[in-house]
């Protein structure tokens, strides 16, 4: 393997082992070169213990947010290495079939090479997926506009630059969102893989998170990317939904 996985975890050892873990093992993912980033120093012992099985990493961050904890793994990283960041309970990668249907992709490692090599080609550092696991909108297409990389199945060439890092506000319960952005103001775009989502269960599952997440923090960190980003994020006045939802606007060349 020419790349790293790095997967952050707070209190949920069990989700990461029958969910991401799991479908890791599906992948015949050596891991050897897996990395899990913990937020409590208290929660070493027990990952460790369920987790003996596997020759992962156990780094200890100590820090609380999932915003300082991407932060600390960039600058964990030497410029340059090749990474792909996992949540904890990613059930799986799936790619269209139809408009009706999605099927389990298990090769992550020619999905990385290949992401990688467009990422080279075209002077680009941050790669991910659809965030929406619906065929129907799902496209057969690889894009390099500005499309949102959602932070729970991105990977990116580590750099220790401005760009890489996000607000660590623990309010702000959108930095995959300013991810995308600094990435894309940064590098003139990003790559996405439109016929792949991960499955997984975001607002749901305890732990993580979803641990502090609240209408409030949505709306403040939905306001945050408006003023912040006014020429390049809206708000999504459509989609019904508690948490307050944005969108990006798409001012690239790039298709």
């Amino acid at each position: 393997m020419n790349f790293r996985i790095a997967i952050p975890s707070c209190g949920r050892v069990d989700y990461l082992l029958n969910k991401t873990i799991k479908y890791l093992e599906q992948c015949n993912i050596d891991f050897n070169y897996v990395d899990i980033f913990l937020s409590k120093a208290n929660e070493y012992e027990e990952y460790k213990k369920k987790l003996n099985n596997y020759p992962v990493n156990l780094i200890i961050s100590n820090n609380n947010s999932i915003n300082e904890q991407r932060n600390f793994i960039v600058k964990y990283y030497k410029d340059g290495q090749r990474l792909l960041g996992l949540d904890d309970d990613i059930v799986s990668l799936e790619t269209k079939v139809n408009d009706k249907k999605t099927t389990i992709f298990t090769d992550l490692i020619s999905l990385e090479n290949q992401a990688y090599e467009l990422c080279v080609k075209n002077k680009l550092n941050l790669w991910g997926v659809s965030a929406s696991l619906n065929p129907y909108f799902m496209k057969q297409t690889i894009s390099f506009n500005l499309k949102f990389i959602i932070g729970c199945f991105y990977g990116w060439i580590n750099s220790h630059q401005e760009k890489a890092f996000v607000l660590e506000n623990k309010l702000h319960t959108k930095e995959d969102y300013e991810r995308t952005v600094k990435y894309y103001l940064a590098d003139g775009g990003v790559v996405r893989f439109n016929y792949m989502a991960p499955k997984t269960k975001i607002y749901i599952e305890h732990g993580g998170i979803g641990a502090y997440r609240t209408a409030e923090h949505e709306k403040w960190s939905a306001n945050y990317m408006l003023k912040t980003y006014p020429n390049l994020c809206r708000l999504n006045t459509t989609r019904k939904h508690k948490f307050s939802q944005i969108l990006l606007r798409n001012k690239s060349k790039k298709k």
